[in-house]
């Protein structure tokens, strides 16, 4: 019988190329145009640099600058998205400081080398709050009747929430985890991380295959 920790990580190899999902739909179906472009480059090259950090975990090489970098695409595509999505531009500063956020995190406190568990919790509460403030500007806006099963940035947005929500707790905890064998619930806490980015790529998928639907 399969332990628990055998199930962990078989899953965490299954949300390590779950990007191929919303990347095959983007590509078939999805909208190429702002702010669906950037999200779905986001995703392409996503899962290419999760298939490197798969490869080179079962050569048992040290991968972590490939979570460093992962952190900084990531916050920096959703930021993207939203700007353009709520404001119809990009507004640099803000990629600026994300870039100096995550430059700085590895240059004087979680080294190159090591887990960058601040900025990846840092940027799960930055998730959210993009998150919520998409819901309050449509909560606020009297003039789109459009329903919410239908619209895909609403979609997207909720499979966003459900990542940044299911990851929060394994990067507030990441440095811990890994800090010793994976071994009992605690120590196997990447459950909720990967589990959250499956339900994530799902989730937007579905958002992806919207954008072209009237």
């Amino acid at each position: 019988m399969h332990s628990f920790r055998d199930i962990v990580f078989t899953i965490s190899s299954i949300s390590d190329v779950s990007e191929i999902v919303p990347l095959t739909v983007w590509l078939i179906f999805g909208s190429k145009k702002t702010p669906y472009l950037q999200l779905g480059i986001f995703f392409i090259v996503c899962f290419f640099v999760k298939l490197y950090t798969l490869v080179t975990a079962d050569l048992h090489e040290n991968n972590m600058p490939a979570y460093h970098l992962l952190a900084l695409l990531e916050v920096a595509a959703v930021y993207i998205f939203y700007c353009q999505l709520l404001y119809g531009k990009v507004f640099k500063w803000g990629v600026f400081l994300l870039v100096i956020l995550h430059v700085g995190n590895a240059l004087f406190f979680q080294k190159i080398w090591t887990f960058n568990s601040l900025t990846w919790t840092l940027d799960m509460l930055f998730i959210i709050t993009l998150g919520l403030i998409y819901f309050y500007r449509i909560y606020k806006d009297e003039d789109d009747y459009t329903p919410l099963r239908g619209r895909p940035d609403f979609i997207i947005t909720v499979g966003w929430l459900v990542y940044a929500a299911g990851s929060l707790f394994t990067y507030l905890m990441g440095s811990e985890i890994l800090s010793g064998y994976a071994e009992g619930f605690f120590k196997n806490g990447w459950f909720f991380q990967t589990v959250s980015n499956i339900l994530k790529d799902i989730i937007i998928s579905y958002g992806f295959w919207l954008t072209n639907k009237k």
